[in-house]
């Protein structure tokens, strides 16, 4: 072969390992472009994935928010009257059921949310255990309940909304609730001011001058207007002690909702919510003092716990006492509008039929609807067409005797033993005890110990806490 075919056959043989290298790294440059391509794809499909679910995550919470705000509203009561008012004067026997379903069903979510989220275990070794013990022993006395199907009714609806108001404390932080709280008020109380400048039927009562707005009297009126006033004068609290961006436009909106409630209130004339407020004044006032002397090291935990608590229950049974001694001068102070009048009658027969069965009561709720109740009694004919005490204090003992009273008791106390830490560790720490107070004043002249009402489940939350603030069992 000559030298010129053997340089051709070499060049062949180049050109052919050329092009093969070419075709390798096209192949190879395809490939990885490819590769790079998918993986792109695979890291925007999961920046979208996570996006989506980060805001199917805010959706979903914003839902729930939503959800608590149409909870407590119509827990309030006015709302779903007002919305069955129409049919109540068509057919007024089945409204009872139609009002139960209503409330049944807009708690339903909060207690799968409940049990799908878990109780702590260090709840349920305290105070709150004590407090589902408390329902239990009401569902109990059905089976020797004076009237069984009433009290069965009364006590599943009690163990519903406790449940609703162990929901709330555990889902959600205090700055959460008490905007919750304020925000869920508004809609009836908004619609209530409406109802009575447009002159809606039942809204003002003429021959006292006192409004009522979309409720069922001027009693059930004040507290929402009470609570959403605590609850934005609490919020403003916060709002002073840590001045966040653009602090001074929400405060704008709380001063706007703080004259809207207090109005109402004032409007309403319920003595029954102005002394709850007192109360709820002087508690925060206590421990706001407490917190000061607490900063200042005059006093330890230990002189907090067994001291100073003791003595601020003290003080509460003391003034508690001294309210109902004075209330003639106290009427004359407050113009006639602090007057417990015919009531007392009522709390009468309670104690007295409290007495015929001490240890274990009537059952829940079936007292005021026995005939055996008014037998013999003073002044029976005059109230055989009342069905509570006016008073959760005097249901309970009527309802549960001594142990029922007892397991109450037992709760409110060891909640707030258990719960005197947050006083000293969150800005509106003394909502706590405010709070707590607050309902149970207040349930000294009305039945707002019961299922179905805002203010028992704002007692049970105010009792277990608030969200990631659980303080461990001791």
């Amino acid at each position: 072969m000559s030298f010129s075919e053997k340089l051709r056959d070499q060049e062949v043989v180049l050109f052919v390992a050329c092009s093969c290298h070419k075709i390798i790294l096209s192949i190879s440059l395809g490939a990885i472009v490819s590769l790079s391509v998918v993986l792109i794809r695979a890291q925007v499909d999961c920046l979208l994935v996570q996006v989506l679910r980060l805001n199917s995550f805010r959706i979903w919470i914003w839902l729930e928010y939503f959800y608590v705000v149409v909870l407590l509203g119509l827990l309030t009561q006015g709302p779903v009257l007002k919305i069955w008012e129409a049919s109540g004067s068509v057919n007024s026997e089945i409204i009872g059921t139609t009002k139960f379903s209503t409330y049944l069903l807009i708690q339903v979510p909060a207690i799968v949310l409940l049990f799908r989220r878990g109780i702590p275990k260090a709840l349920l070794r305290g105070p709150v255990g004590v407090l589902l013990g408390f329902c239990g022993w009401m569902f109990m006395s059905t089976f020797w309940s004076t009237f069984s199907s009433y009290s069965l009714v009364e006590s599943f609806t009690l163990t519903v909304t406790c449940l609703a108001g162990l929901y709330l404390a555990t889902s959600f932080t205090l700055l959460q609730q008490l905007t919750l709280f304020l925000v869920a008020m508004q809609p009836g109380l908004i619609v209530s001011w409406y109802a009575v400048r447009n002159s809606w039927s039942g809204a003002v009562n003429f021959d006292e001058n006192y409004w009522i707005g979309i409720y069922f009297n001027r009693n059930s009126l004040a507290p929402p207007a009470a609570l959403g006033l605590l609850a934005a004068l609490a919020l403003a609290w916060v709002l002073f002690v840590r001045r966040p961006k653009y602090w001074s436009v929400i405060l704008f909106f709380l001063v706007d909702a703080i004259i809207l409630n207090f109005g109402l209130l004032v409007r309403s004339k319920s003595s029954t919510s102005l002394g709850a407020i007192a109360v709820f004044v002087f508690v925060w006032g206590f421990w706001t003092m407490i917190r000061w002397f607490h900063r200042k090291q005059l006093f330890s935990t230990d002189q907090i716990s067994q001291l100073i608590y003791p003595s601020f229950l003290f003080i509460l049974i003391l003034l508690t006492w001294l309210s109902f001694y004075f209330q003639n001068l106290l009427s004359r102070l407050l113009g006639g509008n602090f007057d417990f009048g015919g009531r007392i009658t009522l709390w009468k027969f309670s104690w007295d039929g409290f007495l015929d069965k001490p240890i274990f009561g009537w059952g829940w709720f079936s007292a005021w609807n026995t005939p055996n109740f008014f037998h013999e009694r003073e002044y029976w004919w005059a109230l055989t067409s009342i069905k509570w005490s006016h008073s959760g204090v005097m249901d309970v003992l009527l309802g549960g005797g001594v142990i029922g009273a007892g397991l109450l008791v037992s709760a409110i106390l060891w909640s707030g033993a258990r719960q005197l830490n947050r006083v000293f560790t969150q800005t509106a720490g003394q909502w706590t005890f405010a709070a707590t107070w607050f309902v149970i004043a207040a349930s000294t002249q009305e039945g707002f110990i019961v299922g179905n009402h805002f203010l028992w489940l704002l007692l049970v939350a105010a009792m277990a806490g608030s969200k990631d603030e659980i303080v461990s069992a001791k």
